[in-house]
């Protein structure tokens, strides 16, 4: 499936909402968040933001809003915003603490959580690994 796309989001929540530890890492974290995979062109012309909740452990009600200023009026608990190219690495084995730490990933939110909870970070690893990911550019595929 191509990332960023409606296809692919829905697939990776739905691997990452079988993971069996899902409720204690989302334990504590805010209601919501927001991802924006800013424009890289030629890569990607135009950003891509995805939205979603969390309830009772599970991630629930996404969507992909049209313009990045809408998340300004649903004011999620998180917002974290890098380049396509940094969200390529990511999905293909960076450290997102050292990204989120070096500012590679800007994060709007309590930070601190998410580090804390680092020790997930596998669980959302595996689960990611188990989406077919192709890549506009170059066709590289995580």
């Amino acid at each position: 499936m191509l990332f960023p796309s409606l296809p692919w989001l829905e697939a990776a929540v739905a691997a990452v909402n079988r993971e069996p530890a899902l409720p204690e890492a989302l334990r504590g974290l805010g209601p919501d968040l927001a991802a924006v995979i800013e424009a890289d062109p030629p890569a990607l012309r135009a950003p891509f933001v995805a939205y979603g909740r969390q309830e009772a452990g599970r991630i629930t009600g996404i969507r992909v809003l049209c313009d990045p200023d809408e998340i300004w009026e649903l004011e999620p608990a998180y917002v974290l915003r890098a380049p396509y190219r940094v969200w390529k690495g990511l999905l293909s084995g960076e450290d997102p603490v050292k990204a989120a730490l070096s500012g590679r990933v800007k994060v709007e939110g309590d930070l601190e959580a998410l580090i804390r909870r680092a020790t997930y970070r596998h669980l959302i690893e595996a689960a990611l690994s188990s989406v077919k990911t192709e890549f506009s550019d170059a066709g590289g595929r995580a």
